[in-house]
């Protein structure tokens, strides 16, 4: 299946390829503008980086409907493959925001290709991100459809074969898999990683912290910023991209 990116590649010599994986559904969207900022400012450093659409998003072919994060990893896969023939003698990282970033840490479990890692805010505990998204959709229900609203209704619509999560509709194994998600737990990639904590105040939480240290090469930094992928308009991300950068540029050496 045909998928869109956009390839970034710097004016300077290549000293790596970033593969960067986006966030799940509207978070996507609220996210785009900073993503593809990112991928420019890389280059910059550098960096080439391939910014890709999971097939059912974006301007990729299929409907959302129909993926889910096995086929997302899949995409992942293929975007690596694709970056790496591009650029066959540098080295490969993933840089992915929320559940991008939950993927790429699972594709770094199983992809003896990458080389490095940046894990922009991952979701750590899946049940924990269905189960929210689950009660947003039930308050909204609740805003909407005022004296009609039936939350025996609405969780029948969770329990149906298609449910709302997030504003899109998704397959009940798509949910099933995304609750999966699980990044406790030692892990077996050896390369550098960097965990980012994205929140108001300038202190790494002990979720990230603990993810962090479950990699050999792990490191955990805190940014204080607003949560972009849940807002619409103007935010100021140089902080964010400056403190990836400066990782990027101490860590990730030329081949």
């Amino acid at each position: 299946m045909a998928l869109h990116g956009i390839c970034y590649e710097p004016d300077s010599p290549v000293r790596s390829l970033a593969v960067i994986c986006d966030p799940f559904a509207e978070e996507k969207k609220c996210a785009q503008r900073i993503l593809a900022e990112t991928a420019r400012q890389l280059t910059g450093i550098g960096i080439a980086a391939l910014h890709f659409d999971y097939r059912g998003t974006g301007d990729s072919a299929g409907r959302f409907v129909d993926f889910g994060p096995t086929q997302w990893r899949q995409d992942i896969q293929a975007a690596i493959k694709f970056g790496l023939a591009e650029f066959p003698t540098t080295s490969v990282g993933l840089l992915g925001l929320r559940l991008g970033g939950s993927l790429a840490a699972q594709i770094g479990e199983q992809n003896s290709d990458v080389d490095w890692l940046v894990l922009w805010e991952p979701i750590v505990d899946g049940q924990r991100f269905v189960r929210n998204n689950l009660r947003r959709s039930l308050i909204k229900a609740m805003l909407t459809q005022g004296h009609e609203f039936s939350a025996q209704q609405v969780t029948e619509k969770h329990q149906a074969e298609l449910i709302d999560l997030d504003g899109y509709q998704i397959s009940t194994d798509a949910r099933d898999e995304l609750a999966q998600i699980d990044l406790a737990g030692a892990k077996g990639f050896g390369g550098p990683v960097l965990v980012v904590n994205i929140a108001p105040r300038s202190r790494v939480g002990n979720e990230m912290q603990t993810i962090a240290d479950s990699y050999t090469m792990g490191k955990a930094q805190a940014i204080v910023l607003e949560p972009f992928w849940n807002r619409i308009g103007l935010i100021n991300s140089q902080p964010l991209l400056r403190m990836t950068q400066q990782w990027l540029q101490q860590t990730v050496k030329s081949e």
